[in-house]
């Protein structure tokens, strides 16, 4: 592969995910949490314990809210930090899949699957978005990597690493961050070389993750027992069996959408991999396999749960192309760029035409699949369909989507925050963090306590009006469907700021 080629390939990706990351506002409801929750622990110096609209909001440690009050502190209030440091994270992700794919398996492997891992379309979008998944698949991602280096190269400091990444990892989204690695490691030595189990540091290592992460658990079992013990059983414990159900084949069907482009690959590279008996690939096989046993049996399955199992299925795919070469494939890979590149007009036409972008991308797309190794042929169609997206669609949302005005309406009618601030009926999540104060969600204008600020769709007579705004009721985590919602106007309202016997 062409040293060219690859360095082009190499910073299409970085552009992509750093291009147009704070045109956006802050996404409802996820990002909204950390936004406000880190705002709060830089205003109120309080690091440990993170407060949302007001309340204490305990449904995740506190990692990523540290993350995002990292890029506040260094870059300011703005969309841009808020997601800085998670674009950083996920490019970081994709290298570590690079390099462990290179030391065990050859440069060729490496450039597939640093693509496969980047470009997937889960990993992109939750790249450029703050929410603990990236960082949550970064530090556990790092742990297995560092542990591979101890491993294959008995390197004592790596192994230090592994430990203190896994430790951030429970405290970015809670045990799993300890127990996947550790269960990974586990079965793969159980398979591959049992004496290896026999050593001190391992079970050092456990009781270093546990004081180095199970402090947090402890400071607020102390000061928020009641609060803490409720969220820590219901996002821990009973999403395994009391939630609400989904077949045992979801991750099988949903892979296909979420790891594309080069979802088709997973399992006939996984199996292909188990036959090969080569121990590096058992490795990544088990990686794989069996967070995807586990979170099937869970009764609860969202797509983002198997995420830190991307590293593999992308080392995976990239080792399996690399090795294996036959004119199924190569058709394959034809036929799903032409589907991808396809999809960017497409994708124009239905809901944003930017005339432009469209004409270069779909030029620059035709000229590198032309060219580019067979392997490579998905990654350009992708690249192209993530660069109009983020360069025509996201942009053009935000014309929909009006809350920092209203939060900057609500400061100016009340610049020291002493008014009630209200919204009825409905709750959007980011307004807190743009008003800079919590919003007190009621459903009937008869409970409002006045004097306030009231952001309804119906004013009481008495009330002084602001501003009205037309704005979105539904769930914008549903981003297709709130596409369609704005091509079609509906499921917007106008909602009124007014000022009640102030």
């Amino acid at each position: 592969m062409g040293t060219s080629i690859k360095l082009i390939l190499f910073l299409a990706v970085s552009v992509l995910y750093f291009f147009n990351l704070g045109t956006n506002q802050v996404w409802q409801p996820n990002e909204a949490f950390y936004a406000d929750g880190a705002k709060n622990m830089l205003k109120t110096g309080d690091f440990l314990t993170p407060v949302f609209n007001g309340e204490i909001r305990l449904n995740k440690p506190p990692v990523t809210y540290w993350i995002v009050a990292m890029g506040f502190f260094l870059f300011g209030l703005n969309e841009w930090a808020l997601r800085i440091f998670h674009a950083l994270m996920g490019i970081g992700t994709a290298l570590m899949v690079y390099h462990m794919a290179k030391i065990s398996l050859g440069e060729r492997s490496s450039v597939v699957s640093f693509l496969a891992m980047s470009l997937s379309f889960l990993f992109v979008a939750n790249s450029r978005y703050a929410s603990p998944e990236v960082p949550l698949t970064f530090f556990i991602t790092l742990s297995l990597y560092l542990w591979f280096l101890s491993y294959k190269k008995h390197i004592t400091w790596a192994f230090c690493g592994s430990v203190l990444a896994s430790s951030l990892a429970v405290l970015t989204k809670g045990p799993v961050g300890f127990l996947l690695p550790a269960s990974v490691i586990f079965l793969y030595l159980i398979l591959t070389d049992r004496r290896e189990l026999f050593k001190l540091k391992y079970y050092l290592g456990t009781f270093a993750v546990v004081l180095l992460s199970g402090w947090w658990y402890l400071y607020q079992f102390r000061e928020n027992k009641e609060i803490f013990l409720e969220v820590f059983l219901k996002e821990n414990i009973k999403r395994v069996y009391a939630m609400e159900g989904d077949p045992f084949y979801f991750y099988l069907l949903d892979i296909n959408f979420s790891f594309l482009p080069y979802s088709f690959l997973v399992f006939p590279a996984t199996l292909w991999a188990l036959k090969s008996k080569r121990k590096e690939l058992l490795f990544f096989a088990i990686w794989f396999l069996w967070p995807l046993f586990v979170f099937s049996l869970v009764k609860m399955k969202l797509p983002l749960y198997i995420m830190p199992s991307y590293p593999a299925m992308a080392v995976l795919v990239g080792v399996f192309l690399s090795s294996v070469e036959n004119k199924a494939l190569k058709v394959t890979s034809w036929i799903l760029s032409v589907l991808l590149l396809t999809a960017v007009p497409i994708l124009a036409f239905l809901f944003v035409l930017e005339v432009t972008l469209l004409i270069l991308i779909l030029i620059l797309g035709l000229i590198f699949v032309k060219y580019v190794h067979w392997s490579l042929k998905p990654s350009v169609g992708a690249l192209a369909l993530y660069f109009y997206f983020a360069g025509a669609l996201l942009p053009a949302v935000e014309g929909f989507r009006p809350y920092k005005d209203i939060g900057e309406a609500i400061k100016k009618a009340d610049p020291q925050g002493k008014l009630r601030t209200y919204e009825v009926g409905a709750f959007h999540y980011n307004l807190p963090f743009y008003a800079d104060r919590p919003i007190k969600v009621i459903k009937d204008i008869s409970n409002l306590k006045d004097p306030a600020l009231v952001l309804t769709k119906e004013s009481p007579a008495d009330c002084e009006t602001i501003g009205s705004w037309q704005v979105y009721k539904g769930s914008e985590s549903k981003f297709f469907k709130f596409l369609r919602d704005i091509k079609r106007n509906r499921n917007f309202h106008t909602f009124t700021l007014c000022v009640l016997n102030p």
